[in-house]
């Protein structure tokens, strides 16, 4: 297999599904697997690092609860969606470690609970009440920040398999220095993995996502792939930036180095390297073609 991307400084542009796309930076990464969410992600339950609101009341005499999720992190909005996603309506579940505390109103209680699940819509739990360690009975509503620690959700039930939110991605340990993260991607820029041993070889996927779980980093990819683990076999990473007003056989600075941010259209933006800033700015120098050592690179590159 040959690694010869990585090094050329020639940039030929490409397009993909009408998109004009610059090949902006390249590594070769060892631990990598192409995988469908619901059905391998969560296969095992996962740890929330989100705190909810609770909210209690009652319906027709039946005493029920809200679990909002709206502040949570993207990972967990994934974690659960994944978990209640085709989920039956009586199924059982436990809000587990609910010590709560609220000093100024001297509230104290412990929320853990047995729920018999209802519903999850826009990052809301509803559910029915079973019982409670110790609800105040002054209070209904409690807010994240009292929690003293991380409630988690157990649900008996195996993971829903519903195939219209199924979700696709690519997916690295954390593990040896390799990093998607260090490459600086963003989302909607476009990923490629050249290997010659996957069935996914030389696809360009648009980023839908960048998160990080069970000491992985997942990239979420806007298209279905085919599941595969590619660990122990070298693949090239290369990641693409849309450049519909950029110059064509541009030339990258191999030796360019990584700055620690560059402003994009407002936007803060780490690891990414100078050449990148420029790409995605479309502050490129417009005389770059002029430099007759790079006219030399232009003649003498064999792409």
């Amino acid at each position: 297999m040959s690694f010869r991307n990585i090094k050329s400084g020639l940039v030929t542009q490409n397009t993909t599904s009408g998109v004009v796309l610059t090949l902006a930076r390249s590594d070769i990464f060892f631990f990598i697997r192409y995988i469908s969410y619901e059905s391998e992600l969560y296969n095992n339950p996962s740890t929330l690092t989100s705190k909810p609101n609770v909210i209690f009341y009652t319906e027709n005499s039946v005493n029920k609860v809200i679990l909002d999720y709206s502040f949570a992190s993207d990972t967990d909005k994934i974690y659960l969606k994944s978990l209640f996603t085709g989920l039956n309506q009586i199924s059982g579940i436990t809000l587990s470690s609910g010590s709560y505390l609220e000093e100024a109103k001297a509230l104290e209680a412990d929320l853990s609970s047995s729920l018999t699940f209802s519903e999850f819509k826009n990052n809301y739990v509803f559910a029915t009440v079973n019982s409670t360690t110790n609800k105040s009975a002054s209070a209904d509503i409690y807010y994240d920040k009292y929690f003293i620690d991380t409630p988690q959700i157990i649900s008996g039930s195996t993971l829903g398999q519903n195939p219209s939110t199924k979700r696709y991605g690519l997916v690295t340990p954390r593990v040896g220095g390799k990093s998607f993260t260090n490459l600086g991607f963003i989302v909607g820029d476009y990923i490629e993995v050249v290997n010659p041993n996957s069935q996914n070889n030389s696809i360009r996927f648009e980023i839908a996502n960048i998160l990080s779980l069970n000491n992985e980093e997942i990239i979420e990819l806007k298209k279905e792939v085919i599941s595969e683990n590619l660990t122990g076999s070298p693949s090239i990473v290369n990641l693409y930036v849309r450049s519909d007003n950029i110059p064509t056989n541009l030339i990258i600075n191999t030796t360019d180095t990584v700055v620690d941010t560059c402003l994009v259209m407002n936007k803060s933006l780490g690891n990414n390297t100078k050449y990148q800033c420029d790409l995605r700015g479309g502050v490129l120098i417009t005389n770059l073609i002029n430099n007759s050592l790079i006219k030399n690179q232009l003649r003498n590159s064999t792409l």
